[in-house]
């Protein structure tokens, strides 16, 4: 899998070989066809990250504030992008669409009535994240938060 930064990129470094242990940790280091465009943004996005995709291609955005303007802190930001990897891996995988006629088709059923909290792929993505933080996370080179 390919990976692009379509931004400035905080601690570039640090966020390269996240990407890198994430990828591997979500199994997708053996496709070489998809890829994801990552963009870190200070526009309003209606959440601390969004994802979407499908089966070649992810674009993920990831927030430095959120709604009141609070700066998020450079691990949250890395736990959004976390979560919004697993989104990716759904969408790449077949198992999230966003062309279902209400808006979103999880492993091949309509699920576009679902509540937030209900959805299946963001429950995935919540149980995943702060697992695939801590795991995948360089601690030991140096940052700025």
């Amino acid at each position: 899998m390919i990976y692009f930064f379509e931004s400035r990129v905080p601690n570039k470094e640090v966020v390269e070989v996240f990407m890198d242990n994430l990828i591997n940790e979500l199994g997708l280091s053996r496709l070489r066809k998809p890829y994801v465009d990552v963009t870190f943004t200070n526009k309003d996005i209606e959440a601390n990250g969004t994802c979407i995709g499908d089966r070649e291609y992810a674009e993920i955005h990831i927030s430095y504030k959120d709604h009141d303007g609070r700066k998020f802190g450079f691990l949250e930001m890395m736990q959004t992008l976390a979560h919004e990897m697993v989104h990716a891996r759904q969408f790449i995988r077949g198992q999230l669409d966003a062309e279902g006629s209400n808006g979103w088709v999880w492993k091949g059923r309509n699920a576009g009535g679902f509540e937030y909290e209900n959805q299946p792929w963001e429950k995935e993505a919540y149980r995943l994240e702060k697992e695939l933080f801590v795991k995948c996370f360089p601690f030991q080179m140096k940052f700025r938060n």
